[in-house]
């Protein structure tokens, strides 16, 4: 029965409110800050590059938490959007009621089916940038030259010919592809990098850590060969 009580104080799995506060704190504060960096990316040559992982809270959001907190976060994300380019200027994004209301409408949108779309075929890049078209066309209104994704790119010789040849929905769809292919990179060796202290502190048998270190598609090329039987 404490154990019972103990567990109903600490909050849901076992996480205790001032933990979980700080945690939904943090990750609110990096989402946030994204933002900025993506508007000094749209806004400051030398920050461009900083593009290719802006996205990355807001990805992580829609691979880790429920649909409903992924709307949140993404209509935070794109409140936050709004709030940078009106205060350090520079930014295609006007101070109006239209920008502040469909910035964080469409990008919360965005969260809640990118979550949804992760929990019923997994966290797909490829699925998530093809998506993120859909945002860059509810985006027009805004009259953005370069969409929102592109126009951190906008600089680069590379970019300009790819978006002048292929239009700069494909650009967008590319730069939120590395941003989403990133952080499917970093979330997997970091279960690696867990999975291999785990065996570590377990002692298994050799079999079983030839089989974390390889992945899964080649561990049966380097498996010992099955017993055969002897001739007759």
């Amino acid at each position: 029965m404490q154990a019972m009580v103990n567990q109903t104080k600490q909050g849901p799995i076992g996480c205790a409110p001032v933990a979980c506060a700080l945690k939904w704190v943090g990750s609110l504060t990096v989402l946030i800050l994204s933002a900025l960096v993506m508007i000094l990316a749209a806004t400051t040559p030398k920050y461009q590059w900083v593009g290719c992982v802006a996205l990355l809270p807001l990805f992580n959001a829609i691979r880790v938490q429920s649909p409903i907190r992924a709307a949140f976060d993404g209509a935070i994300w794109g409140l936050s959007l709004f709030a940078f380019a009106t205060m350090l200027g520079g930014s295609q994004i006007s101070f109006d009621l239209l920008s502040g209301a469909l910035l964080p409408v469409v990008l919360g949108l965005y969260g809640f089916f990118g979550a949804r779309l992760t929990r019923q075929v997994g966290f797909s890049p490829y699925l998530l940038a093809l998506c993120w078209i859909g945002v860059e066309l509810a985006l027009k209104p805004l009259g953005l030259h370069y969409g929102l994704l592109a126009g951190t790119q906008s600089g680069g010789v590379s970019i300009e010919l790819v978006g002048g040849f292929a239009g700069y929905a494909v650009v967008a769809f590319l730069v939120a592809y590395v941003n989403a292919a990133l952080l499917s990179v970093l979330s997997e060796v970091r279960v690696s990098v867990s999975s291999s202290r785990l065996i570590s502190s377990e002692a298994p048998p050799r079999r079983s850590s030839i089989q974390q270190e390889f992945p899964s598609c080649l561990s049966y090329l380097i498996l010992p060969a099955q017993p055969r039987a002897p001739p007759v």
